[in-house]
């Protein structure tokens, strides 16, 4: 089986975990729609306010739930007792490329799902620049969750709660220039290009690291 094969069959295999086990539907579409109510609540009815407020709040619903997504990157596998197993058989760079597609696939879910509750349940709009800074965004957000739910796995859970806080540090960047690039009137170009070398640095991080992480 070539390599290609190998990721398309392990992104097949995270897909079907989560339509049997619906986390996204379950966890992430619910505490969306809980950020975009309190955010509606907290600012208050003022136009100007929410519209400020807006562009950032995707961004601040996707890292916060982007430290309880990187818990899932390997619990499935621990639970039939089959990680060992998986990442002989898949390798490295196909593991690494399903997990982190996925992972890609709900980060980019959650962000969409609360920019259209926030234009639907608050009224208020975002850039066009939003969405490709979204995708790149979240591109680089979820090789820094692959790379953490790895290195949980390899460490069997222990020193959790650090970890955890140590994932918000490093979506700052994504949430900063994400913000920046959907806020209209704001020239999103300087800020996609951070966003793109943000995705470069993260991609060859978590190229750099995951085979020694799957070595624990």
């Amino acid at each position: 089986m070539t390599a290609a094969a190998r990721l398309i069959a392990v992104l097949g295999r995270e897909l079907a975990v989560e339509a049997s086990g619906r986390h996204l539907s379950r966890v992430a579409a619910p505490f969306a729609l809980a950020g975009v109510l309190l955010a509606g609540l907290a600012f208050g009815p003022v136009p100007s306010v929410l519209r400020g407020v807006a562009p950032g709040l995707p961004w601040l619903v996707v890292l916060l739930l982007a430290a309880s997504l990187s818990l899932t990157v390997a619990v499935a596998e621990q639970e039939d007792g089959c990680w060992d197993l998986l990442r002989c058989l898949a390798g490295p760079g196909p593991l690494l490329g399903g997990k982190l597609i996925a992972m890609w696939v709900w980060l980019a879910a959650t962000w969409a799902v609360t920019a259209g509750l926030g234009v639907v349940v608050l009224g208020v709009g975002l850039s066009p620049a939003a969405v490709p800074a979204a995708l790149l965004g979240t591109l680089g957000l979820a090789a820094a969750v692959v790379v953490y739910g790895t290195t949980v796995a390899a460490a069997g859970r222990s020193g959790t709660g650090l970890l955890t806080a140590l994932i918000l540090p490093a979506g700052l960047p994504a949430r900063l220039a994400g913000t920046q690039a959907g806020t209209p009137g704001v020239d999103p170009v300087p800020w996609l290009a951070l966003l793109v070398a943000y995705d470069l640095a993260g991609l060859a991080v978590a190229w750099a690291v995951f085979p020694t992480l799957l070595e624990e």
